[in-house]
């Protein structure tokens, strides 16, 4: 019988082995543009950087339905990549600043414009 912490470890382990692989993946591609002589154009990294649909729904405070939901209905643009959905952070950031409520005016008796 399998416990959760064991299961609990082996995907802790899995998570570092691929966060590696990435990072070696990366190395080389980086080691043979250098070797070759090629340069590439990379974007910022904090433009660029890509947010799983769990990472978006902890940023915003929302469910994954109502997450869905705005991807489906292309309000929050994203990537399937494989058959993971990702958003990019910018596309989060401007779907924020495109629904951002306008600041409320204060009521006050003493208003200028309803004194003259």
């Amino acid at each position: 019988m399998i416990d959760g912490d064991s299961l609990e470890r082996l995907k802790q382990a899995l998570q570092t082995h691929h966060r590696a692989l990435e990072e070696l993946e990366s190395a080389l591609l980086q080691f043979e543009e250098d070797a070759e002589g090629i340069q590439v154009d990379r974007p910022d990294s904090r433009d660029f950087e890509l947010l799983s649909i769990p990472q978006v729904c902890q940023r915003l405070g929302m469910g994954k339905s109502w997450v869905y939901r705005r991807i489906h209905d292309q309000e929050i643009p994203s990537v399937r990549l494989g058959r993971t959905i990702k958003i990019r952070r910018s596309d989060l950031e401007q779907f924020l600043d495109e629904h951002r409520n306008p600041p409320r005016r204060a009521h006050s008796s003493l208003d200028p414009e309803k004194l003259s």
